[in-house]
């Protein structure tokens, strides 16, 4: 991309010296950049002609503007907020695959699911029995408009709180041979989503001195965690999306992941201290 500019920000010199550490791993995050892009440039003169390819171009898209804006997190030293957006990815592959496995109707229903959702979240608003004045004869106002929109669609979504695919993430994730990294990873990217107990280590120094030390400014804390994962869990999304399309790319994601993997295994040999949580 021409005419970019240096972003208006700034990192500690302490924290950029630490960045050199794990240089490798950073660099196997901008090559998966560049193979995304690769991955575009095979996909766009390719006739965008199906549910399934709509779809699939949309999760893939998100997802690749997700893995860049984690690898960009970690960049600027907040591996903490990096590891949530992996739940964004996780989400993003198990969604791919789950539509992969009925590629007629389940694509057909994430589309129709649009409006559908906004006409059950009209509704929860409604069934407050208190509204700040004047927000109810707004809602009123939605609900009848997507009424007469979805009337037709509605019978194919008959529970409002399980959405477009009308199972949970986690029966989708099972359905797709995912169970296990939903119980062993999904769960840690939504720790630091949610700011959960089980995440505070990655928000709280102990130095060695002793005495507690809760640092709000960028540091090196969980960012080689963030840029392995990210990184990994783009590669997998990769994976996914090429071979439901039948791209090209397959073997170079396949390379570039033990790649990865080799950096990771370096990494904590090397310089454990820089993988602590």
């Amino acid at each position: 991309m021409s005419g970019n500019v240096p972003p208006p920000f700034t990192i500690p010199r302490e924290f950029s010296e630490k960045l050199l550490v794990i240089g490798d791993l950073l660099d196997s995050g901008d090559d998966a950049k560049l193979l995304g892009e690769n991955i575009i440039d095979e996909l766009l003169p390719l006739p965008c002609d199906s549910d399934l390819k709509r779809v699939a171009y949309m999760l893939f898209t998100k997802g690749f503007k997700t893995f860049q804006a984690a690898q960009n997190l970690c960049r600027c030293g907040y591996g903490s907020d990096a590891l949530s957006l992996c739940g964004v990815l996780f989400e993003n592959i198990v969604d791919l695959l789950y539509v992969g496995q009925a590629p007629k109707r389940r694509p057909l229903r994430y589309m129709q699911y649009e409006q559908v959702e906004k006409y059950y979240q009209a509704q929860k608003v409604l069934r407050k029995k208190r509204l700040p004045k004047g927000r109810r004869l707004a809602y009123r106002g939605f609900e009848a408009n997507l009424d007469r929109q979805t009337a037709s669609l509605r019978q194919y979504f008959p529970n409002p709180y399980t959405g477009w695919s009308q199972k949970s993430l986690f029966q989708r994730a099972k359905k797709v041979g995912a169970e296990i990294a939903y119980y062993e990873k999904y769960w840690i990217y939504c720790g630091h989503k949610h700011t959960l107990p089980m995440g505070a280590v990655a928000w709280i120094v102990t130095p060695r001195d002793g005495g507690v030390s809760l640092p709000w400014y960028p540091d090196i804390k969980s960012v080689s965690h963030a840029a392995y994962e990210s990184t990994e869990l783009f590669l997998d999304l990769s994976t996914t999306f090429v071979r439901l399309l039948g791209l090209s790319k397959e073997p170079e994601i396949t390379e570039l992941g033990k790649r990865l993997r080799r950096i990771m295994n370096s990494l904590a040999q090397t310089n454990p201290e820089i993988l602590e949580p």
